[in-house]
């Protein structure tokens, strides 16, 4: 009898807790969280264009770590999951004007749906660009409705390679922008890059990450060199969800509590932060984050400890001084790791 009835007081603590907004809030920064961290998966791109439209050389410009490591190769036509140098994505290259294109991508849809589609068109394809076009978007309609609507992302490749300056290149990506009017693509504006200079590859590569739902974000940030700013903020997601896990356990009137749930949380939120940076969370990143800390800053998080500890053995404000303890250190702390892996 006393198994059902510890049931029964928890259900009901549980429904206590419900009505407080403070925790009520948790439910959903726990489920961002599950979703950013836990069912994190690599994102599912797909290119779609003519052959030699750039599309390997654009995505290695994407994920590259460091010149003269040895290059990798998508094969055309079926999803290919890439691992490189840290790096995850699942992609998908398909020619448009191959005879087989249609069965293809076919048999990749049901295989796994993509999270968003390129169409790479190079410059000296501007002529028949539109007949392109309208292949690439019944391709795109084959594709079956999700709850996130599919983003497409227009893409002027080799832009280097159009006239002497910037003019010139704006003029042919208008002339793009024309030509995906007159097919009715429905897509993102058409942008310029270049896998070369890399030209126009940040706001790419922050525009993917925003588009791409929530479970495949962080691979997505971490492998995309230049979303730097995604990471950024995906890391202050991670912190304030965090945090606010943290001020609910400070609010219990559990002494010692705070140890046993907030250490696990917080070495979980450094450590994904690191993993968001693209480090390895080894003894060695360890000891070079508690060294960025100094002697004050490590000092710091032990007497936080102390003080929520302390604070839950006095009756009343005591919990409410823990939780706001509690809060403001794992703040402090994230805002610590973001600084030293995602801002240095």
């Amino acid at each position: 009898m006393a198994r059902p009835a510890k049931k029964v007081a928890l259900d009901q603590l549980v429904k206590v807790l419900d009505r407080v907004p403070i925790v009520s809030s948790v439910k959903s920064d726990l489920t961002g969280l599950r979703a950013l961290l836990y069912n994190r998966r690599p994102p599912r791109i797909a290119a779609l264009g003519l052959p030699s439209s750039g599309r390997s050389s654009l995505l290695r410009a994407l994920i590259e770590r460091s010149a003269g490591q040895q290059a990798f190769h998508a094969e055309h036509g079926r999803w290919v999951h890439i691992e490189h140098l840290g790096a995850k994505v699942d992609w998908i290259e398909l020619d448009v004007d191959d005879p087989s294109a249609r069965s293809q991508w076919e048999a990749a849809l049901d295989e796994r749906k993509p999270d968003l589609v390129l169409i790479t068109v190079e410059p000296k394809t501007m002529d028949n660009a539109e007949a392109v076009l309208g292949r690439c978007q019944s391709l795109i309609r084959s594709i079956p409705d999700t709850e996130r609507p599919l983003r497409v992302f227009p893409l002027l490749t080799h832009s280097d390679l159009i006239g002497r300056g910037p003019q010139d290149v704006e003029s042919v990506r208008r002339e793009l922008a024309e030509k995906l009017r007159a097919a009715s693509v429905r897509s993102d504006p058409a942008r310029a890059v270049s896998a070369i200079s890399g030209r126009g590859l940040g706001g790419l590569s922050e525009a993917i990450v925003l588009a791409l739902p929530q479970e495949a974000r962080l691979e997505a940030a971490r492998s995309l060199t230049r979303a730097r700013q995604a990471r950024i903020r995906i890391g202050n997601e991670i912190v304030q969800a965090c945090t606010a896990v943290s001020v609910t356990v400070g609010v219990t009137p559990i002494p010692f509590s705070d140890m046993v749930v907030l250490g696990p949380l917080q070495a979980m939120m450094v450590s994904s932060l690191a993993y968001l940076s693209g480090r390895t969370w080894g003894r060695k990143t360890v000891t070079e984050w508690l060294a960025s800390l100094g002697v004050v800053g490590a000092i710091g998080m032990g007497l936080r400890f102390s003080a929520q500890t302390i604070a839950k053995f006095v009756p009343g404000a005591g919990n409410a001084v823990s939780a706001g303890v509690a809060g403001a250190g794992t703040t402090a702390m994230g805002q610590s790791a973001i600084k030293y892996f995602l801002r240095d």
